[in-house]
């Protein structure tokens, strides 16, 4: 009786649904709907029937039949790109672009990204927002982040603006400004090529901007369907214009960056990463980034995120201001 309830469930959904994306469970449930993606062990699927999409395990899963191109990376470290269908329970089959199939077991997975034909569908947003009042000399501190990411077969692109703003009665304001564009190809075995440029504006360090243009290479040294830790090294030309323009500088550095990153708990992720600039034409001089998040997911795309952002310069512009951070609290929504 359960098996043929099923069947007419998929039969309904299939006649009212362009998307046809199948998975069966070990269980032998079946959903029938939009596969969106495969990430930190969970697997996204929209259906005709329900307002919220399905967050699934996907070690739960024993087959899948696919509509669309995709590109799956496996724990060893390996990309692919192509249609996916199920060979059997346990196993899926890749027809690739160059018309050669392979056998692929689904324990083998880390993730898979649904490669849409048209462009502006392959696009991805999110943005949160925080406020904070007090009482005490009338504070009141405006927060917003947002970014958007575009993913094709072998590239990722990426762009984060991040802003707050501080207003303090009997005190000058704060601002603070800072976006960051990252671009990375991904090759064979983990390794990654990349280019990004970063700019920061914070009135508390005089600092009116600062450029940063840079390309590098880098490795997932590991990776499964918990956690990633990835490293990096490159080179970044800085350019620092200050509200004193006596302060002016250019200056080449190095850059060696380091991530990490926690997911598939639950509904938490927590990600960190710091880049570090040894200078390579003022001597002595060091810079370092530091970043870190702890995001809760909640239902139809909404989340908490808290945040540590923190910049060190060992021989900054203005004397007293070596080290500067923001901690921030907000709520946010990602568009899918």
């Amino acid at each position: 009786m359960k098996q043929i309830f099923t069947l007419i469930i998929i039969c309904i959904t299939s006649l009212t649904y362009a998307q046809k994306d199948t998975l069966v469970f070990k269980n032998k449930d079946v959903i029938v709907g939009e596969f969106k993606e495969l990430k930190n062990n969970i697997i996204t699927v929209k259906t005709s029937y329900s307002d919220a999409d399905f967050k699934i395990e996907f070690d739960k899963v024993v087959s899948l039949q696919l509509e669309n191109n995709y590109t799956i990376e496996l724990i060893n470290g390996t990309r692919l790109y192509g249609a996916l269908k199920t060979n059997k329970y346990g196993q899926l089959i890749m027809h690739g672009v160059d018309n050669k199939d392979q056998l692929v077991e689904l324990t083998e997975i880390v993730s898979m990204q649904k490669i849409h034909n048209r462009f502006f569908k392959r696009f991805k947003a999110n943005f949160d927002l925080g406020f904070n009042l007090s009482r005490s000399n009338d504070t009141r501190q405006l927060t917003f982040a947002g970014g958007v990411t575009y993913l094709s077969d072998h590239w990722n692109h990426k762009l984060q603006y991040n802003l707050l703003h501080t207003y303090q009665e009997n005190a000058d304001n704060i601002d603070r400004i800072d976006w960051q564009f990252d671009s990375k190809n991904f090759l064979h075995n983990r390794w990654f090529i990349g280019a990004s440029i970063n700019f920061l504006s914070n009135s508390s360090q005089g600092l009116e901007s600062r450029f940063t243009p840079g390309v590098g290479t880098g490795k997932y040294l590991f990776k499964n369907t918990k956690l990633y830790l990835l490293t990096g090294v490159g080179f970044v030309y800085n350019l620092e214009k200050y509200l004193d323009s006596n302060l002016n500088k250019k200056s080449t550095e190095g850059l060696i960056t380091v991530q990490f990153n926690m997911f598939n708990f639950k509904n938490i992720n927590f990600n960190t990463s710091i880049n570090a600039y040894p200078s390579l034409s003022e001597k002595g001089r060091f810079r370092t980034d530091f970043n870190s998040y702890l995001k809760y997911d909640l239902p139809f795309d909404i989340y908490i995120k808290t945040g540590l952002q923190l910049n060190y310069d060992n021989q900054p512009a203005v004397s007293g201001f070596d080290t500067d951070y923001v901690f921030t609290t907000g709520i946010g929504w990602e568009l899918k």
